[in-house]
């Protein structure tokens, strides 16, 4: 032991067969992401940002669930707060959605990820989430003025007739030339107003939290990005509705077998159990596929 070990007892640098002193498996470092412009994706992504969504939640079951129940539990409280939690809820939407990314992305990476990720946006582009969220709040307002200013000329004659009808004190409805020709025209132009605005929004929040960009170019890359990926998107719209009513056949199949067989409430509750596991573990891989899809559109790898 002399030839191995100095004065003070520690191994000595000679030795050959001493374990290694430096650290031979350090963390894995964080990778950063690097966002470019929006590239179009074949209408397959669609499925495969869900399937993906489902790996990375395989990665971290447990901190993916309470991370994005967690998310929506506090979003639910806020917007119960009167007036006031509506118009906060946009407002740090983009906030949340960011703490949800961090979370996802350090799940996909396996980077040790903690529920504790969803509050990365208040400590990372704060600021420009805010106005991001405030971004939101004006396009949905200016959506639902520049709407209901239509329709009120759409139905202009109608609301007329309803008030002189009020004030004589006739009872009745009035019908109106071309009311459900009206309703379409203008379920239409609100769907023609929404629809844009959300495109504008959707991946903003990704692309200011992780690619730092301003807000009004991460708006406009949203959109491109939404633009370029029309049949993917709507084919994953198609899939989550799918995806939907087939976890809800259980429960719809044992609420007829309780309604022939006469069965008590308790036996309806009990029904929906089944459809209520599969939409515990379905909510956070649609969340988690949103991430996917961003990564898919704006990186070099899904």
């Amino acid at each position: 032991m002399q030839d191995y070990q100095g004065n003070n007892g520690q191994p000595n640098d000679s030795n050959p067969y001493q374990q290694p002193q430096a650290d031979v498996m350090p963390p894995r470092p964080e990778s950063t992401l690097v966002i470019n412009a929006p590239r179009g994706r074949d209408v397959g992504a669609g499925w495969r940002w869900i399937s993906d969504g489902w790996r990375i939640f395989c990665n971290a079951k447990a901190v993916v669930f309470f991370g994005a129940v967690l998310l929506w539990l506090i979003s639910g409280a806020i917007q119960q707060v009167p007036l006031l939690g509506i118009l906060a809820s946009f407002i740090l939407a983009p906030v949340f959605s960011a703490g949800l990314l961090m979370l996802a992305y350090n799940a996909d990476e396996q980077q040790s990820p903690r529920i504790g990720n969803i509050f990365r946006g208040f400590q990372e582009q704060f600021t420009p989430l805010l106005l991001l969220g405030l971004s939101y709040l004006g396009l949905f307002l200016g959506a639902l003025i520049v709407g209901g200013i239509i329709g009120y000329l759409l139905f202009a004659d109608m609301f007329s007739a309803m008030l002189n009808m009020a004030m004589s004190e006739q009872p009745g409805f009035p019908g109106g030339e071309g009311v459900l020709l009206r309703m379409v025209l203008l379920a239409l132009i609100m769907a023609a107003l929404f629809i844009p605005a959300m495109a504008l929004y959707w991946f903003a929040p990704a692309l200011v939290f992780f690619g730092k960009r301003p807000v009004g170019e991460a708006l406009m890359m949203s959109l491109r990005g939404c633009l370029s990926n029309i049949m993917p998107m709507l084919w994953y719209g198609i899939a989550v509705v799918l995806l939907v009513i087939l976890l809800m056949l259980p429960s719809l199949v044992l609420m007829l077998v309780a309604a022939a067989l006469g069965a008590g409430v308790a036996a309806y509750i009990l029904a929906w159990l089944p459809s209520l596991g599969f939409f515990l573990v379905l909510f956070p891989v649609l969340a988690v596929s949103y991430y996917s899809s961003f990564r898919d559109i704006y990186t070099d790898s899904l």
